[in-house]
């Protein structure tokens, strides 16, 4: 028995010494290379160094034992005694830990966490610190740019707020005067009064024109305030696209014939499941588009029908096109094209941006099919539109 005993006991290494347990730990302490962790003295000079401070804090050995913990620091801190501060708490309470800017050699400053501790013999007495320090640069620079991109988020989204309500406001506050001057240039044109001097057939004639001009531009606000809300307030129900379209056709045939535009037609009979307002101003501002851009005389053709299990709508033109260095900026809001150089077409330009906030509420697509030799712009819907929770 005492032999199986002996026997077991052999197959274990001895016990270390103090000395060797103390070198193990030492050379354990040195190759942390994640942590600085190295001993003070009582007065904060560094007395130990390890490859994490080293790597940490830019100094070898030689060049910073014996040296006092304020090169740490930045000069204010310095000044501010916060170096001996925590030397003081960590004497006072056992322990400090802190989080700060902090100083390499190379003076580049670096965010970190500190714990300092007070180390005391058996008779209780003050012998040093341990000083144990890691890098949270990268984290402290993630958090401060979560809370960049937070109050950039809250300045957004109160900048949208402050743009709805003004668009809002002067849309419906400019909705009554325009009222009564159009009324007003009516009643005038019908010659209330007697027949008008030439004269004042002209002032009534731009009284008339620009108040449909503003009429045109408060519609405008007003759906383009719609359209950027478009995907929460998508209405979907089962719509005749063929009738939706001759409808909205019916409605340009006085401004086409003004300009003696012809227009080809050809919608086959189809039911989408979308939102009908909204698809009847996607329909209505893309034809709005070419009569403004198809020169007199030119023709107009808008096409409506399946393919591949979407709605497709083109609406093609005898127009300038779209130049290419314009067609990936056509569908941005307040932009306008050219139909020559330095000759800009008269217009809010949110047309097609709400046609195409209204075309992606549904989970469709916009786009130019060609540039040049007349425009053709495309709308491809999903036959049964997505219905979105309002947010």
């Amino acid at each position: 028995m005492r032999r199986a005993q002996s026997q077991r006991h052999a197959d274990f290494p001895p016990a270390p010494t103090l000395a060797e347990s103390d070198e193990r730990f030492r050379v354990l302490v040195d190759c942390i290379r994640d942590y600085a962790v190295f001993l003070l003295d009582t007065e904060g000079r560094v007395q130990t160094w390890n490859a994490g401070a080293a790597l940490i804090k830019g100094y070898q050995r030689d060049e910073i034992v014996g040296k006092s913990i304020e090169l740490f620091y930045s000069r204010e801190d310095r000044e501010d005694g916060r170096p001996r501060r925590l030397l003081a708490q960590a004497t006072r309470d056992g322990r400090v830990e802190d989080e700060g800017w902090r100083v390499r050699k190379d003076g580049s400053r670096f965010w970190a966490d500190v714990v300092i501790t007070a180390l005391r013999n058996d008779g209780g007495e003050l012998i040093g610190f341990a000083k144990v320090t890691r890098d949270l640069t990268q984290r402290q620079q993630a958090e401060e740019e979560r809370r960049r991109l937070e109050a950039d988020r809250i300045r957004a989204e109160e900048a949208l707020r402050i743009r709805d309500e003004f668009l809002s406001i002067a849309s419906h506050e400019l909705k009554t005067p325009l009222t009564a001057l159009r009324e007003g240039a009516e009643l005038l044109n019908d010659q209330v009064g007697g027949p008008l001097a030439p004269p004042q057939r002209q002032v009534v004639s731009i009284m008339r024109d620009n108040s449909v001009k503003l009429q045109r531009l408060i519609e405008d606000l007003l759906d383009y305030q719609r359209a950027l809300h478009a995907a929460a307030s998508l209405v979907p129900r089962s719509v005749s696209l063929d009738a939706l379209v001759r409808e909205v056709a019916v409605g340009h045939e006085l401004a086409m014939r003004a300009k003696g535009q012809q227009l080809v037609l050809k919608a086959e009979k189809l039911t989408v499941e979308a939102d009908p307002e909204k698809l009847r101003s996607i329909v209505d501002n893309l034809l709005g588009n070419a009569v403004k851009f198809t020169p007199a005389g030119g023709s107009i053709t808008v096409l409506a029908g399946a393919s591949g299990g979407e709605a497709v709508i083109d609406v093609i033109d005898s127009g300038p096109g779209v130049p290419a260095e314009e067609r990936d900026s056509i569908f941005d809001s307040f932009f306008r094209g050219r139909v020559k150089a330095n000759a800009r077409v008269e217009g809010t330009g949110l047309g097609l941006a709400i046609a195409r906030e209204f075309t992606e509420a549904h989970g469709g697509k916009i786009s130019v099919v060609s540039e040049g030799s007349g425009g053709h712009f495309r709308v491809k819907l999903p036959r049964k539109a997505r219905v979105l929770e309002a947010a």
